[in-house]
């Protein structure tokens, strides 16, 4: 069953390996140096047995159900230790490897794929331990929980090489302080004899927490990478659809293997429960990592905030509604409109009898701003004739609710006039503080 279990650990790293080659858009990393990472990630293991029998173990420190003490327990001798047996890894690629570090999301990719390494060895030990019932937990909860642990100590490593502002040792030190802390306070609750009851609620809700933060990370190294240009944005939606696939292939191995370690009937009840609980878990999830908003040069905050929040289904007021749960991040795919990102197209009216422009329009878009809540909006130079003809800026913004495409293929975006050039560099602007003049969509010249 070794075997078997391998392969299944290396499955549910390649999911995150997979993804990370998804989203680094600029300049994706080779996999060969990914691999190799990986393995040496899987070696990490034993840095760990070696710091425990050579150093820890001649200090009597251990689970004695004391609150304070298993807390401290759990923060040193698990988080401290491991986030350092992760890091080696990642240090030797860096050191062997410099030139393949020349984006922040490059930090984020080699520690968290170390992290990924580290990770499938240790789902091996507890698959074989625990057999295959806790194989979907641990794909989603340990497996990701690992790669924010070590995102965070990539983190600092980012804002010491790259953020202007603040004390930079500080920050290497406190980020590497709080991957240990995070590490340790998520295996507290679970180890913890006081805990029973609550100790599972209290580390799947710190999880979701730490999602939300881990979003924010990597969309803060994208922002900043060497390389950015708007011409590129991830496709949410095929990245997405990627990680649900992966984890419904983690679902099935499951199910099967159930049905020969216990039975039929055990294994449809385990497959109920893991989709209302472990399948919520993943969704939210991989929602919330699939959902940018790539602005150059922006740091956003980190917020300890869950990856959904609760809101009117009509927050205006205007009309009756109902409390809905909205996932944080740009809903947004921008694949479809960024096609035409500095290209030239055709703007077509969507309506052929109301109709300002009267026919289509050759078009260049020019580019984008953000304006209230970062909203994002196109400068487009609408041509009388062919693109040496006299022309007029017009703002394009993607239309994002009901009906969004013509023929599922050419974007809807609402036209709205500029009366002030000035208003393009006011972010408190909304798109209601322009004219609204037609819908069009977007088509190839």
């Amino acid at each position: 069953m070794i075997v078997l279990y391998s392969f299944i650990a290396v499955f549910i790293a390649w999911i995150w390996v997979d993804y990370y080659r998804l989203i680094d858009i600029y300049e994706q990393e080779k996999l060969k140096y990914l691999i190799l990472t990986f393995f040496l990630g899987c070696a990490s293991v034993l840095v760990v047995f070696g710091i425990q029998l050579y150093v820890l173990d001649s200090f009597y420190f251990e689970l004695n159900g004391n609150f304070l003490n298993d807390f401290l327990y759990s923060v040193f001798k698990i988080g401290l230790v491991e986030e350092i047996a992760k890091t080696i890894p990642f240090l030797i690629m860096f050191f062997l490897f410099k030139k393949e570090f020349n984006e922040p999301i490059d930090f984020l990719a080699f520690m968290c794929v170390s992290a990924l390494g580290f990770s499938a060895v240790e789902n091996v030990l507890y698959f074989t331990e625990h057999g295959p019932n806790i194989i979907n937990n641990r794909a989603i909860l340990s497996t990701v929980g690992h790669m924010f642990d070590s995102s965070l100590v990539a983190y600092g490593i980012i804002r010491y090489k790259y953020y202007p502002k603040g004390n930079k040792v500080l920050s290497l030190i406190l980020f590497f302080f709080l991957a240990a802390l995070a590490h340790g306070f998520y295996d507290f609750w679970l180890l913890f004899e006081g805990t029973e009851s609550g100790g599972w609620l209290m580390t799947i809700l710190f999880f979701l927490i730490t999602v939300s933060v881990f979003a924010i990370i990597l969309n803060n190294a994208l922002n900043n990478s060497s390389f950015f240009t708007y011409k590129k944005v991830i496709d949410s939606n095929m990245v997405l659809k990627r990680l649900l696939s992966y984890y419904g292939v983690v679902f099935a191995i499951q199910f099967i293997l159930l049905i020969f370690h216990q039975n039929f009937e055990h294994a449809i009840n385990n497959l109920v429960a893991s989709i209302l609980l472990t399948g919520f878990i993943i969704l939210v999830t991989c929602i919330r990592l699939t959902r940018f908003k790539l602005i150059h040069k922006r740091w956003n905050d980190l917020k300890l905030e869950f990856p959904f929040f609760i809101t009117k289904s009509d927050p205006t007021g205007m009309n009756a509604s109902q409390l809905v749960i909205r996932m944080r991040g740009d809903s947004f795919n921008e694949v479809s409109i960024n096609v035409f990102y500095e290209e030239y197209f055709i703007l077509n009216p969507l309506s052929k009898r109301n109709t300002n422009m009267g026919t289509p329009r050759l078009a260049f878009i020019e580019r984008k701003i953000f304006l209230y809540n970062d909203d994002t909006f196109y400068v487009v130079k609408v041509f009388d004739g062919n693109e040496n003809s006299r022309y007029e800026l017009m703002l394009i913004k993607a239309k994002t609710a009901n009906v969004t495409m013509v023929n599922n293929k050419y974007p809807i975006v609402a036209v709205l006039k500029i009366e002030n050039f000035a208003d393009l560099d006011n972010v408190q602007m909304r798109a209601e503080n322009f004219k609204f003049r037609e819908w069009a969509f977007l088509k190839p010249t």
